[in-house]
C-alpha cells in the first residue's frame, strides 16, 4: 500500500496502486467470479416507437453479447405485485465489477455520466433484465475501481418485439 504523507515519486503512487488493484481484481474475478451476458443498445441500428418505446420495422438492436466478469452478482426474486391484468412478478439484479471490465467493453466515464447504459440489457439466469443505474462504488484520484450495475427483469410479454431476445420472450 502507498505512503500517505508527503512523498510523491515513490514506488507507490496511485497509478502503482490502482494498476495493481485492477490485475488482483482481474485474478479473482477469474478464481470465483461470475459472468454476465451484457447487450449495448445500438442508436444508430435501432427503429422504434417513440412513445410506446416498441420495436418499428427492424425493432431494437443490440451489439453483444459481451461477457462481463462479475465479482459478485446477486439475483433476487421480487414480489408479485397485484394489478387489474393479475399478478406480475419482476426480478432484481446486483452487479459488481471493476470498472476496467467495463471499459474494455467499450464504456467509459461519458456513459455512465450521461446515463447511455438505460436502454442495455444484461441476461443472467436464463432471464433478461433491463438496466437501471450504474454507480461508481470505489475511486481512487477519478479513476474509477468498483462500479455497480443495478437491474430490473424485463417480463417475457415484453420481449415480444425484440427479435434478439426472442428466446426469453416465451412464458416458463
Amino acid at each position: 500500500m502507498g505512503r500517505l504523507d508527503w512523498k510523491r515519486y515513490g514506488r507507490f503512487n496511485a497509478n502503482y496502486e490502482t494498476t495493481d488493484i485492477m490485475a488482483t481484481l482481474r485474478g479473482r474475478q477469474a478464481e470465483v467470479g461470475e459472468r454476465v451476458q451484457y447487450y449495448r443498445f445500438s442508436h444508430a441500428d435501432s427503429s422504434g416507437d417513440d412513445l410506446y418505446d416498441e420495436g418499428t420495422g427492424q425493432g431494437k438492436v443490440f451489439i453483444g453479447p459481451y461477457r462481463i466478469p462479475a465479482l459478485h452478482v446477486i439475483h433476487s426474486q421480487g414480489g408479485a405485485q397485484d394489478t387489474p391484468q393479475g399478478l406480475y412478478a419482476v426480478d432484481n439484479l446486483s452487479i459488481t465489477a471493476s470498472f476496467d471490465a467495463l471499459r474494455k467493453m467499450g464504456f467509459s466515464d461519458q456513459d455512465i455520466d450521461h446515463r447511455k447504459y438505460l436502454t442495455d440489457r444484461v441476461v443472467y439466469d436464463d432471464k433478461v433484465f433491463r438496466v437501471m443505474s450504474i454507480a461508481v462504488l470505489g475511486q481512487i484520484q477519478n479513476r474509477d475501481i468498483i462500479v455497480s450495475v443495478e437491474c430490473v427483469q424485463v417480463n417475457p410479454d415484453e420481449l415480444v418485439n425484440d427479435a434478439q431476445f426472442a428466446r426469453w420472450s416465451q412464458p416458463v
